[in-house]
């Protein structure tokens, strides 16, 4: 019958042999983070908001609790710190994530 190969390789396994990765991708996630650590400095630096503010609007932008988000800051602090001490006009987030509005 007339499909019967294409369903029987797909649907029942019968020949088509790949093997998925499952997971996520750490150098995505290294990424992301890097991006939410800059948007929380950002936030706080640049456009004064507060904690709680903060925390909002990066919870909207990034679809992360609360929760996670705090860890990840935690886990990040020394980006922070670098951010601190170099201090970067609002040209260098803009330059860096073009795809944001900063």
């Amino acid at each position: 019958m007339r499909g019967q190969k294409i369903f029987n390789d797909i649907i029942k396994d019968n020949g088509i042999t790949r093997t998925l990765r499952r997971g996520r991708n750490n150098s995505l996630i290294d990424k992301r983070n890097e991006c939410l650590i800059a948007r929380y400095y950002y936030y706080a630096s640049i456009k004064n908001k507060c904690y709680e503010d903060i925390l909002r609007q990066i919870v909207s932008e990034f679809f992360l609790s609360p929760a996670t988000i705090t860890n990840i800051i935690l886990e990040h602090t020394e980006q922070l710190q670098f951010l601190k001490q170099k201090g970067p006009v609002l040209y260098y987030f803009q330059n860096r994530w073009p795809h944001l509005k900063w």
